[in-house]
C-alpha cells in the first residue's frame, strides 16, 4: 500500500513563500483546542540553516496518492500550520551539526494576549448566563483585534491586527464565567471544556485568521463508520490508562467574603462513590459573585480532575481507514481494546516523518 508524502512550505513573516523542504525530517502533534507543535529537523548545511527569523510561518503539506488498484487517495493540503519561534543547533561527537526548529501551531497567537481587563467588567473579565460562544469569541475580539481599547477599559490597546471573528450564533452552554488577567488562550479551555463545543484559529489569508467555534465538537461524528481496534488491523501498541490516581470528585468552591460568611457552593463529579471515591478539593472562586458563576467554576475543576480511560494507539495505514480521508482531529470515532468500547473525539494526532522516510502517527482519544 502507499505511503503518504509530505513537504514543509516556509513562509516570511509577511506570508510570501520562501521555501518548500522535501529533505527535512519533523514531528508534528496537533490537539483539539490548543495550538500544537511542530519540531522539523534539517543538517547544519542546509539552505535553509540561518535563515529562518521569529514568526515566519511553516506549513507541512501531506498527500495520499493511492497505488494502481486502490481507490483512496488524500488530496495534497496543509495539516498543521505553525510559526517558528526557536532554533536550536547541536553538534555531535564527530562535529556535524544539526539544526532544531521549534514551532508552535497557529493558535499560539491566542496564548500572546491576556484578558487585560480588570476584575468584574461585564461581557469583557466577566460573564453572566451567557453562551459558551459568546463568550468565547468576546475574549478574542476584545483582547486579540482592534476592539480592545483603553477607551472600552482594557488597560492597553490590542497590537494584534491579523484576527477576524466568526459571526456569533450564540451556541453552547449557558454560563458564569470570570477571568480576569487570564491568558486568553487558557480562558478560552476553560470554557471550551464545559461549553458544549470547540473553537479554532483557521488561516483564510498571507497573515490572516478567523477565530470559530464549533458546537458539539470540532469534527465530524463518524462513530458509527471509523472503528479502531487490533483484529481491524488498524490498531497497534495500544495503551488504556484508568487514570484514577489522581481523580477528585467533590468541588467545595469559595466565592467571596470571609470566614463562615464566605460564599460556597458544593459540586459533585460524575464518578463520585460515597463509599469508594469520595475526593474532595477546593476550589477559589472569589472573584465570582454568583451562585451559578461558583457552581461553574466547581464543574471545571472537577471536569479537569475527572478520571476518564485514556487510550493511546499507533495507527496503521489501511484502505479502509486513512488519516486525513477516513478520519481526522476532532472526530468522534469507536475505539476499543481489552473490552472497553467507547465513542470518543480524536484529541490528540501527532505525525512524524522519520530521517528514513519512514512515516509514523499516533492518536490520542478522550471520551465524550
Amino acid at each position: 500500500m502507499a505511503q503518504a508524502t509530505y513537504e514543509l512550505r516556509v513562509y516570511n513573516a509577511s506570508g510570501a513563500l520562501v521555501y518548500v523542504l522535501d529533505d527535512a525530517a519533523f514531528t508534528y502533534t496537533k490537539r483539539v483546542n490548543a495550538p500544537g507543535f511542530l519540531q522539523f529537523y534539517v543538517d547544519g548545511s542546509h539552505r535553509v540553516t540561518g535563515q529562518l527569523s521569529r514568526d515566519y510561518q511553516v506549513e507541512v503539506w501531506r498527500k495520499w496518492a493511492a497505488d494502481s488498484g486502490e481507490s483512496n487517495s488524500i488530496t495534497n493540503a496543509a495539516d498543521f500550520r505553525g510559526f517558528v519561534r526557536d532554533e536550536e543547533r547541536r553538534a555531535d561527537a564527530d562535529g556535524n551539526t544539526r539544526v532544531i526548529y521549534y514551532c508552535p501551531g497557529q493558535m499560539d497567537l491566542l496564548r500572546r494576549a491576556i484578558v487585560a481587563y480588570g476584575a468584574g467588567v461585564a461581557n469583557r473579565s466577566k460573564f453572566t448566563t451567557q453562551k459558551a460562544e459568546t463568550i468565547l469569541k468576546n475574549l478574542v475580539k476584545y483582547n486579540l483585534t482592534s476592539s480592545g481599547t483603553t477607551g472600552d477599559g482594557r488597560v492597553r490597546n490590542a497590537d494584534e491586527t491579523s484576527i477576524t471573528i466568526q459571526t456569533d450564533a450564540a451556541g453552547g452552554n449557558t454560563l458564569d464565567y470570570a477571568c480576569s488577567y487570564a491568558t486568553v488562550l487558557d480562558a478560552l479551555q476553560e470554557v471550551a471544556a464545559i461549553g458544549g463545543g470547540d473553537f479554532d484559529l483557521v488561516k483564510t489569508g498571507a497573515t490572516a485568521w478567523e477565530f470559530r467555534f464549533y458546537t458539539g465538537q470540532l469534527g465530524t461524528d463518524r462513530s458509527a463508520s471509523v472503528i479502531f481496534a487490533l483484529q481491524y488491523g488498524n490498531m497497534a501498541n495500544p495503551v488504556l490508562r484508568r487514570n484514577w490516581l489522581n481523580e477528585t470528585t467533590i468541588a467545595i468552591v469559595g466565592g467571596q467574603g470571609e470566614g463562615t460568611s464566605r460564599a460556597t457552593a458544593v459540586r459533585t463529579g460524575t464518578n463520585h462513590s460515597a463509599t469508594t471515591n469520595s475526593v474532595e478539593m477546593f476550589v477559589d472562586a472569589r472573584d465570582l459573585t454568583t451562585t451559578a458563576g461558583l457552581q461553574a467554576r466547581g464543574d471545571n475543576a472537577l471536569y479537569k480532575s475527572e478520571a476518564r480511560d485514556n487510550l493511546t494507539f499507533d495507527v496503521i495505514q489501511t484502505p479502509g481507514s486513512l488519516y486525513g480521508l477516513h478520519y481526522t482531529l476532532g472526530d468522534l470515532v469507536t475505539g476499543y481494546y481489552e473490552g472497553v468500547t467507547a465513542t470518543q473525539q480524536i484529541y490528540g494526532v501527532t505525525v512524524g516523518l522519520g530521517e528514513s522516510g519512514q512515516e509514523s502517527i499516533g492518536v490520542e482519544l478522550r471520551n465524550v
